[in-house]
Parts: structure tokens; C-alpha cells; sequence
């Protein structure tokens, strides 16, 4: 470098520099000075060429830096750099002398700070993936017109004030359910998970939204954690996220319903203006006259068409032959019936014109004789058939007063019951003392046991 400076030292105005020595004194001495550098900084306008190489700019909050990155070398960076990335890259400063510009050719890149929370993100966003957490076929279809609408988000942030302000204008009236949740910082994704699951499980809301403003990526990692996403997932509501800007996506706008650009634009996709439905409604009913008045012309050319065919001009003429031969077949039967009526009614007439008051007498006179006689011969053989079964009951009857045991008792026989009305055969069955009562033919007499000979007893009977 001192070989250099020698040669163009102490430039005067006698002796100036012309601007490609100094840029050339320049470069030689940055690159003879820093062979080989590395630099912590904020990757920003970063730009992916169709060749392969990338462009950015490596910033802190006082300067920045160029820098540059050939092909060759991409290839061994483990992560994808995006702006806000900090990282940390070694490589070699370069002049480049048509532009007088001085860059960096980054040769290594490694992820630090954001860069670790991109992996983070990045290998969430794969797993989930791979779990089908983002398939479409999970994804549940908005409410046409929602009655009631549900919100997690921060009671205090803008993203709240824009969503109220966009439902009032669009769609006055509608009832809206906030669950109030911090969106930035630890433990808020535990509070936005807790406020999905208890507007879901009071199944009272149509659609959920939420999300929160713009901010960076630390601030939105709250929307880029499984808690979160599990939440969003499990929900039977379905799910808008609007989180940050149109450029921020968040692993929960992967498995949402339906992703937002911004929260004001979730409440544009949750409902329409009343002027977007009445056009909507306009537009349908028109259509549908259209399809009708084509539909009904159709029709009526095709039964027009039809109607000329040949075919049905035979069977118009088949049909009117019929008609008529069905007209004239109803008025035939219709006069063969008057003429049968007509037949009926004067051999009626001719009938009771043939019964005279003296015919009529004659033959009632002849029914009361033949009723007298048959009345004679059913008493005459009533009365017979009578007498011979009161005979039958005499004879009966006389038998049965023989057999009578009162008959018996009216030869001076007696019969002997004990205290308990049952007939003593035997006088072993009354005990000494004991009533008894005797029925003779005339009354009866009471009796009581005063001793039982037996012996004399059986003597006495036998002898009778």
C-alpha cells in the first residue's frame, strides 16, 4: 500500500488525481486492509436474482452496507434470508471502481436473532404441514350473513377500532362478542388459544376473527406458535386470521378458515354492505327472468315444433274420431236407457190397472181362511203335545214322593241328627251329653245323650 501512496503522493493542485487513481488508491488500500471481514447486521431489500445471486443490504441503526452473494456460495446457507434476518456473514470488501461503490462479497452467512426464530417458524410451519393442519379440506366455509360475530384481540389495540369501524359501516346492527387477549409478548398465545376455545364452545358466534396491527416479527410471534395454531385448528367455527400487514403471514394464517391482509379487510370478508347485497340480489333476480323468459321461449318453440309434426296432426285426428265416436255411443246408450224406463213404467202401469177392488178383496178373503185354519191345527197340536208332557210330570212326580224319605218317616221311623246337623248312622259317632235333634214324621224333638247300648241298639234294628 506504502508502493501506491509513494506514486501518488500528496496530491496538490499542481499535481491533482484523477478520479479513477484515487478510486484505485482507494480499493487497494480497503482490500489490502481488510483481507477478510465479518459483520453482524440487519438484512434489508433483499433481492433473489434469476441468476442465483443475492443482493441485499446489511444494516445497523447508524449505516449500512452493501453486499453481494454469487451463486456459488448460496448454495451453503442452510435458511432462507429475508429482510429483518440478523445475521452474521464474513467475506471480502470490493471497490468497484466504474460507480465508485464499495460492497461486501459474502462468502458465509449465518442466522442469529430472527434468523433463529425463522427456523423456528419454518420448522413449525413443516410439521404442522405434514400433519395436514393446512389441507383445504379442513377448511370451513364462511357464513353468508352472520348474525353474530366473534373477535380475540387486544381491547386497546388499533386492529379492534378497525374492525368495529368496517362492521358498523358495512352492516349496522350486528351483535359482536369480544374476548379481550394480549397479542404480543410471553404468554399470549396461551390467551389468544384460551379466547378461540371459549368463543367456540358457546357455539353462539357464526365466524371468529383473529389476529392484531402490524408490527415485527417478534411481535407477531405469538401468532406462530403450535398453542395457537391447535386452537385455530380445533375450532368448529370457522376461523379468519388477520394478523399484521399484507406482507406479514403467520403460521395461523396457514390453518385458519380464511386469511386476511389486514384486520380491517377481515371485516370486509365477514360481511358485505347492504348495497353489495341488494346489487347481489338485483343481479340473481335478473338472471333468473332471463333464464326463465329463455327457458319458457325454448318450450314454446319446441311445443310449437311438435305441434306441426306430422306424427301428432295423426294423432289429433285419431283423437277427434274417437270423441266423436265416444259422443255418439253416449247418446245411443242414453236413449236405449229412456226406452228401457219408458218400457218399465207402462208395464207398471198396465199392472195396477189390472187389479180390481173385487180381485183384491177375493184374495184377502182367501189368506184370512187359510190363517184361521192353520191357527186351529198349531192349538190343536199345541194342546196335545201339552197334555201328554203333563202326564209324563205326574207320573214323575209320584215316583219321587215314594222315594221320599218323608215317606219313610211317615211309617214311624226317625231320623237323628247331632249338634252339627249331620245324619247319625252309627252311635259311636256322638259322645255322652251331647244334643241331638230327632225328626219324626209330625215335628221334631231334642234330644241329649245319656248313655249309648250298643248291644240293644244293634238288637233292636236287626229285629225291625
Amino acid at each position: 500500500m506504502m508502493g501506491l501512496m509513494d506514486r501518488f503522493a500528496h496530491p496538490t493542485r499542481e499535481k491533482p488525481l484523477s478520479v479513477s487513481q484515487m478510486t484505485r488508491l482507494i480499493k487497494g488500500a480497503l482490500e489490502q486492509t481488510f483481507p477478510r471481514v465479518w459483520l453482524v447486521g440487519e438484512i434489508s431489500n433483499f433481492k433473489r436474482a434469476s441468476s442465483g445471486h443475492w443482493y441485499f443490504s446489511l444494516k445497523d441503526a447508524e449505516a449500512q452496507i452493501r453486499c453481494n452473494m454469487w451463486r456459488s456460495y448460496t448454495h451453503g446457507v442452510p435458511f432462507r434470508p429475508a429482510d429483518g434476518a440478523e445475521v452474521l456473514v464474513g467475506g471480502n470488501l470490493n471497490v468497484y471502481a466504474p460507480r465508485g461503490e464499495y460492497s461486501l462479497i459474502v462468502e458465509q452467512m449465518e442466522e442469529l436473532g430472527l434468523g433463529r426464530l425463522r427456523a423456528q417458524f419454518e420448522r413449525l410451519k413443516a410439521r404442522l404441514a405434514a400433519e395436514g393442519l393446512f389441507h383445504p379440506d379442513h377448511k370451513k366455509p364462511l357464513p353468508l350473513l352472520p348474525r353474530k360475530i366473534g373477535i380475540v384481540t387486544s381491547p386497546t389495540g388499533a386492529a379492534l377500532r378497525d374492525i368495529l369501524r368496517v362492521l358498523g359501516a358495512r352492516f349496522a346492527g350486528l351483535h359482536v362478542l369480544i374476548f379481550p387477549a394480549r397479542v404480543q409478548g410471553d404468554g399470549a398465545a396461551y390467551e389468544i388459544a384460551e379466547g378461540i376455545r371459549y368463543l367456540d364452545q358457546r357455539g353462539q358466534c357464526d365466524v371468529i376473527i383473529v389476529g392484531r396491527g402490524g408490527g415485527s416479527e417478534e411481535d407477531l410471534w405469538c401468532f406462530n406458535e403450535e398453542v395457537t395454531a391447535r386452537a385455530i385448528f380445533e375450532a368448529r367455527t370457522p376461523i379468519i386470521s388477520a394478523v399484521g400487514h399484507e406482507v406479514d403471514i403467520t403460521i395461523a394464517d396457514y390453518v385458519a378458515d380464511l386469511r386476511a391482509a389486514t384486520p380491517s379487510n377481515a371485516a370486509e370478508l365477514v360481511v358485505r354492505s347492504h348495497t353489495e347485497y341488494r346489487q347481489a340480489v338485483d343481479l340473481f333476480q335478473r338472471s333468473m327472468e332471463r333464464a326463465m323468459q329463455r327457458k319458457l321461449l325454448i318450450l314454446r318453440n319446441r311445443i310449437n315444433i311438435s305441434e306441426s309434426h306430422p306424427i301428432f296432426t295423426a294423432v289429433r285426428s285419431r283423437v277427434h274420431d274417437a270423441q266423436r265416436r265416444l259422443a255418439d255411443l253416449d247418446y245411443r246408450m242414453q236413449r236405449r236407457v229412456d226406452e228401457l224406463l219408458q218400457n218399465r213404467r207402462l208395464r207398471l202401469l198396465r199392472a195396477v190397472e189390472s187389479l180390481s177392488i173385487e180381485q183384491l178383496a177375493a184374495r184377502a178373503m182367501l189368506l184370512a181362511t187359510r190363517l184361521a185354519t192353520a191357527d186351529r191345527e198349531l192349538t190343536q197340536s199345541a194342546g196335545g203335545h201339552l197334555e201328554r208332557n203333563r202326564q209324563l210330570l205326574a207320573g214323575l212326580a209320584h215316583r219321587l214322593q215314594d222315594l221320599s224319605p218323608l215317606k219313610v218317616l211317615s211309617r214311624g221311623y226317625a231320623a237323628v241328627y247331632d249338634s252339627k246337623d249331620r245324619v247319625l248312622r252309627d252311635p259311636a259317632d256322638v259322645r255322652i251329653g251331647e244334643l241331638i235333634r230327632v225328626r219324626l214324621d209330625k215335628g221334631e224333638l231334642n234330644a241329649r245323650v245319656v248313655d249309648k247300648p250298643r248291644d240293644a241298639v244293634q238288637q233292636n234294628l236287626f229285629d225291625e
